[in-house]
């Protein structure tokens, strides 16, 4: 195996695996700092195993792996020369099974912090849908008709100011979030997994899209932190939110993380039956962190106004799902953070590991075997 720290660009070799082709300009800054670095870039199939794609010597002589991937990691003995693997998505839990997570120490590294500002945009685009009635304008158009106030605003059409915002998993997802939210007028309440009561502990640390986030982690009003699903209910029942953003990683821990018990506390404390003020729900990271049956109860007894989600349980969603069709929920297959930026942020984070790599660094996004994220 290579020896992680010791990252030499005259003599090291930079493979990338992507699942389609793109422009070579993607490359230029990668290839502006480190001149003599080798690089080569291949279109492969990323469902299939790399040792069934990729030829054997280019993974041999590879000592730095940049790669999409959907469930497979090339095997150790594969990459005898490898310093680092960096994957173009934020959440490994896909392949935290693989050999080269559970059989060696070598680093990973992940593509977290460039999912900001279109994952943000796309909670945005789907708050409004909601909280404005788009759908009976877009249904209005189809079918060209002028509709009155009456068809468009019955009741419950209401804006952001004021609004309780609970994100759970203040990352960099999550406080640009919260950056959008503040400007709304709406309040944020960050929720963690440790606590976070120093101004250095509740800095983001991570790789940080300029101009974007929470650097500093001042937006939010109150600071809370749990691992246990009392202490979620807890967390909802104090803070009583408008919206709750899952923003967290698919662990063991957050499996169900969110079931009928959380819905229960989170409506019961928030939204009393007089009230025409709903929470809604809105899901980025994983399907698995909430129960399906129970958010489709939620929505359907009127617990809750709706929910967002861009990820299902199971995914993909079977066309006979009951999910599709719950008035209220919106649903899109897994496409937030899609956007012409994408690949080029994600490169960007691998420059700057293979600068702190060369100069014996703490590597951004660094894969922790322990945490499971």
């Amino acid at each position: 195996m290579g020896e992680a720290g010791f990252f030499n660009s005259e003599l090291d070799h930079l493979l990338i695996l992507r699942a389609t082709d793109w422009p070579d300009s993607w490359q230029d800054k990668i290839r502006g700092q480190f001149p003599n670095l080798k690089i080569t870039g291949l279109t492969v199939d990323i469902t299939k195993p790399f040792e069934e794609t990729v030829p054997k010597d280019i993974l041999a002589e590879a000592t730095v792996i940049a790669l999409n991937t959907t469930k497979y990691l090339p095997l150790p003995e594969s990459i005898p020369n490898i310093k680092l693997i960096h994957t173009f998505s934020a959440g490994v839990n896909q392949i935290i099974k693989e050999p080269y997570i559970t059989r060696t120490n070598l680093p990973l590294t992940t593509s977290s912090g460039i999912h900001g500002p279109p994952i943000s945009e796309w909670i945005l685009l789907n708050w409004l849908v909601s909280s404005r009635n788009y759908h009976a304008l877009y249904e209005g158009q189809k079918r060209h008709e002028w509709i009155n106030a009456r068809q468009y605003a019955p009741s419950g059409l209401t804006d952001h100011v004021g609004k309780r915002v609970a994100i759970l998993g203040y990352g960099s997802i999550g406080r640009q979030v919260g950056r959008i939210a503040v400007s709304l007028g709406a309040q944020v309440y960050a929720y963690t997994a440790s606590a976070k009561n120093t101004a250095e502990s509740r800095k983001d640390n991570g790789y940080i899209v300029p101009g974007t986030g929470d650097p500093d982690g001042i937006i939010p009003v109150e600071w809370h932190h749990g691992t246990s699903k009392e202490e979620l209910r807890h967390f909802l029942s104090t803070t009583k939110p408008d919206h709750v953003v899952i923003s967290l990683p698919l662990t063991p821990a957050t499996t169900n993380l969110f079931d009928r018990e959380e819905f229960k506390a989170w409506s019961s404390s928030s939204f009393p039956s007089s009230s025409a003020r709903k929470g809604f729900l809105t899901n980025i990271s994983r399907g698995p962190i909430v129960n399906t049956s129970a958010l489709i109860e939620a929505v359907r007894s009127k617990s809750i106004r709706g929910a967002a989600l861009d990820v299902t349980d199971p995914e993909p969603l079977p066309k006979e799902h009951p999910l599709w069709d719950v008035e209220g929920i919106q649903i899109s297959p897994h496409v937030s953070s899609v956007g012409d930026e994408y690949f080029e942020r994600a490169l960007d984070v691998l420059r700057i590991n293979l600068e702190r790599l060369q100069e014996g660094g703490r590597l951004v996004n660094l894969f922790q075997r322990r945490r499971g994220y």
